[in-house]
């Protein structure tokens, strides 16, 4: 006895409606059978799909993101040469910063501090230059014949008798 194809196409449940696929496996493959259709029915031909930038251009996009994460790793390795190049060239140079500021400091301290008469002596001296250079000015303007210039008018008791 023969069956009949509906039997024979059933699945578990023993519907009738054949083997059954999951959506997502479906759909791929509507999508890959549209895709290789083209445009206005016309299939595809190995060689157009070579020469076309549909291939090309995912393959790119892969590519830009391997070479970021590549970058990205890249200075994530030099980071952490740097730190721990630091960490050790700190750590060598602590002696070095001790020795300076046990034998260094006070001798950069004694040499500001002996140079403070010095400096004090170059102040007073300016001071006492800036004060004659004022008096003399101050003469020069009292000898000469002139008009006095006031420069506050309410203080100027008037022209002053040669």
């Amino acid at each position: 006895m023969q069956r009949s194809r509906a039997e024979v196409a059933t699945d578990e449940a023993g519907a009738g409606e054949g083997l059954r696929q999951t959506w997502r496996s479906w759909s791929l493959w509507r999508a890959w059978e549209q895709w290789w259709e083209g445009p206005n029915g016309s299939r595809r031909r190995w060689t157009t799909w070579c020469s076309s930038s549909c291939w090309w251009v995912p393959l790119q996009r892969g590519l830009w993101l391997l070479e970021s994460a590549l970058y990205l790793l890249l200075s994530l390795g030099l980071c952490h040469a740097l730190f721990t190049t630091g960490c050790h060239l700190l750590r060598s140079l602590w002696p070095v910063v001790a020795a300076v500021w046990k034998h260094l400091l006070p001798a950069l301290l004694l040499m500001a501090l002996s140079a403070l008469p010095a400096l004090l002596f170059a102040a007073s001296f300016l001071l006492l230059l800036s004060t004659l250079l004022s008096l003399l000015g101050l003469l020069t303007g009292m000898t000469r014949p002139g008009p006095v210039i006031s420069l506050n008018s309410g203080l100027d008791p008037g022209p002053r008798p040669i």
